[in-house]
């Protein structure tokens, strides 16, 4: 499993593709408390992998977030918390509905039957999320999802599969799909040009490269 480190203000990232589909797995650390976004570990080599990360940090596991309910984002969510009993997992409730359905979080389609038995306290619009010596803001862009959640810090923000570099996420309709992309424009387009964007899959961007350069956009 290839892993990449970022150096962000008041944060590490560490970014590790994972799953069938290259999902990315963040691992985020800010003082002495770690944050595992999108833990879409598939293969028991890569469970045992993402831990041995976490438990070499030497910092706490204090969250488990998952962006939106896809099997691809959410396929190691119950074994880590097995490991990591003590970690909080956050995700919207509308989204959990998603995960607790192998056909809906497209599980099915991938030859899993997956379905999250965890039990997720709930992510909202404009909550707070503390780690270390920085706060996420928590907003919602609906369209690829019902209700996927965005990560937003001062310099960075994890946007699971909204936003790409050079695209933006899929949608199951026209509808949804303008509506996903208003809540681009709205929500991430309106970031400082220098926010970096750390996606669901692919290599990170930022907020000025896609203004530029996204014909989506």
């Amino acid at each position: 499993m290839e892993q990449f480190h970022e150096t962000m203000s008041g944060a590490t990232v560490t970014r590790m593709p994972v799953g069938p589909l290259l999902t990315n797995c963040y691992l985020v650390q800010s003082g002495m408390e770690l944050m595992l976004v999108d833990p879409g570990m598939v293969w028991n080599r890569e469970l045992e992998e993402v831990a041995t990360v976490i438990e070499s940090a030497n910092a706490r596991l204090r969250w488990i977030v998952c962006t939106h309910g896809h099997f691809d984002h959410i396929s190691g969510v119950d074994t880590a918390m097995k490991r990591f009993p003590d970690a909080t997992l956050l995700m919207d409730p509308r989204e959990v509905e998603l995960a607790r359905d192998p056909v809906a979080n497209y599980a099915t389609q991938m030859g899993s039957t997956f379905a999250m038995h965890a039990e997720p306290s709930p992510l909202i619009v404009g909550q707070e999320v503390p780690l270390g010596l920085i706060t996420y803001r928590i907003a919602a862009i609906p369209g690829h999802t019902p209700a996927g959640s965005v990560l937003i810090a001062g310099d960075h923000a994890f946007v699971g599969d909204t936003l790409f570099a050079g695209s933006v996420g899929r949608a199951p309709n026209q509808k949804e799909f303008e509506q996903l992309l208003d809540g681009i424009r709205v929500t991430l387009m309106t970031l400082p040009p220098a926010t970096r964007i750390f996606p669901g899959h692919g290599e990170p961007t930022s907020i000025g490269a896609e203004l530029g350069a996204n014909l989506w956009l």
